[in-house]
C-alpha cells in the first residue's frame, strides 16, 4: 500500500511527522485530495489527512507507483502539519459530510 525506501523513509521527522501518521493520514477516510501538480514528468497530489492516533492534522505531497505485482502504491514525498487555512478547509469538509450523512439518515 505504501511505498518506503532509503530516499524517503524517516524524512519527515524533521517536520515532526513520522512515517505511521503519513500512512494514517493518507488512509484518513475524511481526507481530501485537494491539488495536483507535475514536477519533473511525475504527477504528484496534495492531501489533507488526519492521523487519528496522534491527532495530528497532515498536508502531504505524496505520488502514485506500481510495484512488481502491478499494485498502485502510496509513495509520500513530504508531509507537514496543516496551516490554519488548510486545517478549516479540512473541518469544513469534514463538518459537510457530517450533516449529509445526518440528512440521508432522515435524523
Amino acid at each position: 500500500m505504501f511505498q518506503w525506501d532509503a530516499d524517503n523513509i524517516d524524512k519527515n521527522i524533521m517536520h515532526g511527522v513520522h512515517d505511521w501518521e503519513i500512512e494514517e493520514a493518507l488512509l484518513d477516510a475524511r481526507g481530501r485530495r485537494i491539488d495536483r501538480m507535475v514536477v519533473n514528468g511525475e504527477e504528484r497530489y496534495l492531501w489533507l489527512g488526519r492521523a487519528a492516533s496522534s491527532g495530528k492534522y497532515l498536508r502531504i505531497v505524496y505520488t502514485l507507483r506500481q510495484n512488481a505485482e502491478g499494485r498502485t502504491l502510496f509513495r509520500p514525498i513530504s508531509a507537514v502539519e496543516m496551516s490554519v487555512s488548510e486545517k478549516r478547509r479540512y473541518l469544513r469538509k469534514c463538518n459537510t459530510s457530517r450533516k449529509n450523512i445526518v440528512l440521508t439518515n432522515g435524523s
